[in-house]
């Protein structure tokens, strides 16, 4: 079994009540299951993906500043493949093109 160690957080009251509401619908057996699978998400979501959708991540929470390149993140990638895959999916690989051509805009 893997090492555990006890971490305290304060949470509002408001969603430790929506997280014992998951824990009555049987969807957890208790917050601490509740609670680790939603740090299983989040750390997923920002160090499971490829560069190019940590990347995207970063830059749509505010980590990035607006004129980031792939070449900002500190990953073990091969730039270059994942450079190449970007040009040819949107025609550029700078970030703040890359988001307006997904939320559509010219």
């Amino acid at each position: 079994m893997a090492k555990k160690v006890v971490v305290q957080v304060r949470l509002p009251a408001g969603l430790v009540e929506k997280l014992d509401t998951l824990t009555e619908q049987g969807l957890y057996r208790d917050r601490t299951e509740a609670i680790t699978d939603g740090i299983r998400h989040l750390v997923d979501r920002y160090l499971g993906g490829d560069a190019v959708s940590r990347m995207i991540s970063l830059y749509l929470a505010g980590k990035l500043p607006r004129n980031a390149s792939i070449d900002d993140l500190e990953i073990a990638v091969d730039l270059e493949a994942v450079r190449k895959i970007v040009k040819g999916l949107f025609g550029t690989d700078n970030i703040d093109e890359v988001i307006s051509k997904m939320r559509g805009r010219p």
